[in-house]
């Protein structure tokens, strides 16, 4: 590997839905903690301050940016808390609530350590945030040190501004910056290996799992593996039941070997557009697709595709060829009766669908 591409790898990972879950769970937890710290030690500060002046009260920059900050800390504490009970999801949520999270806590920190070194008191709010932020919110490393280096040279500048910068010792500036930024890619990458393990040892176990919960014929998952999947919470899930069209009177007329081989090539259809981890055999002739990396046109769209190809496919000694009917339903899951809920739904769509088209007939 060269050393751009380890460099690379350093600073912007490859990632999967898989890994990006696990970070974005973290992360709203992490987010979640510190805004409710931060809106109660704040609040207390707010409400001690009224105590203390309130014959004489002045609403200063300090109290508007206090107040802010009390808001901005239970919204975000809110929208994480929904997020990780799975009320809102999407990995581009949570990183704008992560993002958002970081900003208002370091732009806090950095305006109250600003006015601390005005009146010649310690800045450590400054550096105490920035840790907090590396060590819990784990962003691509290459954002997370952007945003460090842009935010102390405009704490350095505003310092710089007022007396310049009398009070700061460069090299110890700089080299808080350095262990920073070596901590921001250590915590992540820790993480970030911690997560690729744990992602390995998923897969290799699914693999035995599957290979027991697998039917033999069509090489598919049977229908018992239904019962222990895991159920992704707030997710939208595309499902659809198919059956082959007349396969009764196709294995009266031609046998039960050519009943299989129509099973198979069903089979094998359905997994040139879909998952492997997405396709069930679920009756004789009946076969499930449960997925969520489609919307609902994308969906239908692949169905379609794989209908018309296997309507062209020919078996030899076949004259007839291979037809199915599905029924299809999408929705929000938010657990596994809600799963059992679109399946049914499909089925049912199926049926409707099955009954117009004996009446046509």
């Amino acid at each position: 590997m060269t050393i751009s591409r380890k460099i690379k790898n350093f600073l912007i990972p490859d990632t999967n839905e898989e890994i990006n879950d696990f970070f974005d769970m973290s992360n709203m937890s992490a987010v979640r903690t510190i805004c409710i710290f931060a809106a109660i030690i704040e609040s207390l500060s707010m409400l001690n301050y009224l105590i203390q002046y309130y014959n004489n009260l002045i609403f200063n920059m300090t109290s508007l940016v206090t107040m802010l900050v009390i808001i901005a800390s239970s919204v975000l504490a809110y929208l994480s808390t929904l997020f990780l009970k799975g009320k809102i999801s999407g990995h581009h949520t949570a990183l704008i609530i992560s993002f958002i999270c970081t900003l208002v806590i370091s732009l806090f920190g950095l305006y109250v350590s600003y006015m601390n070194y005005k009146l010649k008191r310690q800045i450590i709010i400054f550096f105490v945030v920035n840790l907090c932020i590396v060590c819990f919110i784990q962003i691509v490393p290459l954002f997370n040190m952007l945003y460090l280096v842009l935010e102390h040279a405009i704490f350095y500048y505003l310092l710089y501004s007022y007396d310049g910068a009398r009070g700061i010792i460069t090299l110890n500036a700089i080299t808080y910056l350095l262990v920073l930024l070596i901590i921001n890619g250590a915590c992540y990458h820790r993480m970030y290996k911690f997560v690729i393990s744990i992602n390995e040892a998923k897969i290799l176990a699914e693999d035995i799992y599957m290979h027991s919960a697998q039917d033999t014929l069509t090489g598919l998952l049977n229908r018992y593996k239904i019962d222990s999947i895991l159920v992704k919470k707030g997710v939208i899930y595309q499902v659809a039941i198919i059956e082959i069209d007349q396969f009764k009177s196709f294995n009266n007329k031609y046998g039960h070997l050519k009943g299989d081989e129509v099973l198979k090539l069903t089979a094998s259809g359905l997994l040139d557009v879909f998952r492997k981890k997405d396709c069930y055999r679920y009756g004789s002739d009946e076969f499930l697709v449960l997925t969520t990396i489609h919307n609902e046109d994308d969906f239908r769209d692949r169905l379609a595709i794989w209908e018309n190809k296997l309507s062209e496919v020919l078996i030899k000694g076949v004259e007839d060829s291979i037809h199915v009917s599905y029924g299809v339903s999408s929705g929000v899951v938010r657990n596994k009766e809600d799963v059992f809920v679109l399946i049914k739904e499909a089925e049912d769509n199926l049926n409707n669908i099955k009954s117009v088209r004996n009446r046509l007939n």
